[in-house]
């Protein structure tokens, strides 16, 4: 028998395909950007894998935490 529920790792590939379908409608630069939150999400997919919190909610949070941490780095240099 097969695996029923997917693994964490597969919801967030699942969650980056719906978003790639999503950037064929977009203009280029939007679709970029989007791209680029797929690619900070997927950067914490391990730590999001290893947690008890729902796969959806750990790659909005992996999104909140990679924007802020781009935010903070910002003020550094000003």
């Amino acid at each position: 028998m097969g695996r029923t529920t997917p693994t964490a790792r597969q919801s967030i590939e699942r969650i980056a395909e719906s978003i790639e379908k999503m950037c064929s409608l977009m203009n280029s630069t939007d679709a970029r950007i989007a791209r680029d939150l797929v690619a900070k999400g997927r950067k914490r997919s391990a730590e999001i894998s290893f947690s008890a919190i729902d796969p959806e909610t750990g790659f909005i949070l992996a999104l909140l935490l990679e924007i802020e941490k781009e935010i903070l780095s910002i003020r550094e240099r000003t």
